[in-house]
């Protein structure tokens, strides 16, 4: 970290009531002006915080106060996306008072890929669940659907974490879209196998029927997991870093200064 920022690990009790799990947070020296919660990816099976702690010291460099959150994996503790998902949820309420302590009272969420899920989930719950608030939702390449045999994460999910039918409708965040979501911004790469861009377009679309405020930048020649750091440097991740940062120091739809971030695509 530099002179202008502090990272510590603080630790939460997952949904099992046993595991402690690692909160990676980042703070800026001086009052943060915004704060993010971001979840790692890697198929709900794979992944740690350390994917997305580049992001959250960028970002906690810049004036945020930003953590990169453990939870659970499939077959290490979790049983399925559920229990991640309910560690997402403690994660949640545990930044949300670290947050409150450093004088915010609202935070924005997200992730990549099924940490984006995560994310969308808590966001946007299956219908007659309670949402939670959110300033906003930071999504790189989200993954939205899991269900109707779409995209190679939706299949491999299926298949490898055993996902049902329901439990698949249920996980994907496309299929329970509704008015009053947070503000989105999706960062996707035109060449992702993984999670293919015509679910996030989908997505987008949406978002927008509804009536919700959804940006989607396009990376050109991008494949899954394009923003990440590289040890020979990646301008993705700045230009990601960039634009998350111009989000959360955006205000809120409807107030000055709105709707600013970037649209269109830029190279990978």
């Amino acid at each position: 970290m530099t002179e202008s920022s502090t990272e510590t690990i603080e630790q939460y009790v997952a949904a099992d009531g046993v595991t402690r799990l690692d909160l990676h947070v980042c703070a800026p020296v001086r009052r943060p002006r915004a704060a993010v919660l971001l979840f790692h990816g890697g198929g709900w099976m794979k992944g740690a915080p350390s994917m997305l702690l580049p992001h959250a010291r960028r970002l906690a460099d810049a004036g945020i106060l930003a953590a990169s959150s453990a939870y659970r994996l499939v077959g290490s503790g979790a049983l399925s996306p559920a229990d991640c998902l309910a560690d997402a949820a403690r994660a949640d309420r545990t930044f949300r008072k670290i947050a409150a302590d450093a004088g915010l009272d609202r935070i924005a969420i997200g992730g990549g890929s099924a940490g984006a899920q995560l994310a969308l989930a808590l966001a946007m719950p299956p219908s007659g669940d309670q949402p939670s608030a959110y300033d906003g939702l930071v999504l790189l390449n989200p993954a939205v659907d899991m269900c109707c045999g779409r995209g190679l994460l939706a299949a491999l999910s299926r298949r490898l974490v055993g996902l049902t039918p329901e439990a698949a409708r249920d996980a994907s965040p496309l299929h329970h879209v509704r008015p009053g979501a947070p503000r989105s911004l999706v960062l996707h790469g035109t060449r992702d196998r993984i999670v293919p861009l015509r679910l996030v377009r989908e997505f987008q679309q949406a978002m927008t029927v509804a009536g919700n405020d959804c940006d989607l930048v396009e990376f050109e020649g991008a494949g899954h997991g394009f923003f990440l750091p590289r040890p020979e440097g990646n301008p993705a991740f700045d230009r990601t870093a960039e634009l998350i940062l111009k989000f959360l120091l955006t205000p809120t739809a409807g107030s000055e200064g709105a709707g600013q971030i970037d649209d269109g695509k830029y190279p990978a």
